[in-house]
């Protein structure tokens, strides 16, 4: 794929945690809280190094919030920039801790995560992932997300 713009079509499902003793409900289940975000950005390369660039505006909020994804090898980053800033570092099998600020405060998140497939495609790439977040020790959620880049349709 060439540097360039690109279009970034993000798909992600998250399942609340739920008490001990209740079952967990399964991906499929209205339960499940579904997002579904596209956007316009920037893709480079710096030797093995992907770069995906764009802006993401929260229902609700003001201003949006910059992005920027880095992925290389088995290993995927996100930052977010502006009111709410974080880092988030998936590696299969690892779990990270996270600072996430917000205007309302922050808030200290382990990301626990179980899955990550980069594939490159004909078109651009396909980034899947599963993840857990935990804070204090406590289990707040499970997440899937499929994040697609490509070329803008």
């Amino acid at each position: 794929m060439n540097n360039g713009n690109v279009e970034i079509n993000i798909k992600s499902i998250c399942r609340s945690a739920v008490s001990e003793g209740e079952k967990t409900p399964s991906w499929d289940s209205p339960l499940c809280q579904r997002m579904e975000y596209r956007a316009c950005g920037d893709y480079y390369q710096r030797g093995e190094t992907h770069y995906c660039l764009y802006e993401e505006q929260p229902e609700g909020w003001e201003e949006p919030y910059r992005v920027m994804l880095k992925w290389k090898d088995a290993v995927l980053e996100q930052h977010k920039k502006g009111k709410a800033a974080s880092r988030m570092v998936f590696e299969p099998g690892k779990c990270r801790r996270d600072l996430y600020r917000t205007p309302y405060g922050e808030l200290l998140l382990d990301i626990h995560t179980r899955r990550l497939e980069i594939r490159q495609e004909q078109e651009g790439f396909c980034l899947f992932l599963e993840y857990a977040i935990k804070q204090d020790g406590l289990a707040v959620s499970e997440n899937r997300m499929e994040i697609r880049v490509g070329k803008p349709q």
